[in-house]
């Protein structure tokens, strides 16, 4: 869990990390507009996941710019500028906006008490907030990368590397992850390599620390 204070200090440094990006055609009041308008801030980075909590999200964002700036620091035969590593890091998982609702789920909780009884011993059954996906909102473009390039590009142009950079973050481990040879890909365009590397730190050991 992440305390209301350190949630209004990251969105404090969210946004001033996009008030900072500097780029002819990128719609920067209303990008900004629609970050305070939706749930980005609050909102999980998956339902049972990594950073399945409120504030998740943007925590986790942070999370991946950090370890792309320090993946860049010790890989410096690597360029690319500060507009750059900060849509890719960022945004790359902005299709996650308005995705998650929260739901009610029954589970067995066990003591000596308990007022039921199965194989396992004495348990009563205790209700807890989980999220889930909200099917009936979620907007269908293609998987959540594809879904994250596309509404990005609704706000600013991207690069080729960028693009590609966002549309292979996940590194194919998706189950609905598009099926292209990322070898290929990450020789071609090493951004990719580094932001899925990144975002692989932030998920596996940022937030389970």
């Amino acid at each position: 869990m992440i305390p209301a204070d350190i949630i209004e200090q990251n969105k404090t440094r969210f946004l001033e990390l996009v008030n900072e990006i500097e780029r002819d055609g990128f719609a920067k009041e209303s990008m900004m507009e629609m970050l305070e308008r939706s749930d980005f801030f609050t909102a999980p980075a998956s339902t049972k996941y990594h950073g399945c909590y409120p504030g998740g999200l943007c925590e986790h964002c942070l999370d991946v710019y950090k370890n792309l700036k320090k993946l860049l620091k010790d890989f410096p035969q690597y360029y690319y500028d500060e507009n750059t590593i900060k849509l890719v890091s960022l945004f790359h998982d902005i299709a996650k906006i308005g995705l998650y609702k929260t739901d009610i789920r029954n589970k067995k909780v066990y003591h000596e008490s308990g007022s039921k009884v199965d194989n396992l011993g004495r348990y009563d059954w205790v209700s807890e907030e989980v999220y889930s996906i909200d099917t009936d909102n979620k907007f269908v473009f293609g998987n959540h990368e594809q879904t994250s390039e596309f509404l990005l590009r609704q706000y600013v142009p991207l690069s080729i590397e960028e693009s590609v950079a966002i549309l292979h973050h996940h590194g194919g481990l998706n189950w609905d992850s598009t099926q292209v040879n990322l070898s290929e890909i990450y020789i071609k365009y090493p951004i990719s390599l580094l932001l899925h590397t990144a975002d692989m730190f932030a998920t596996f050991i940022d937030q389970h620390e």
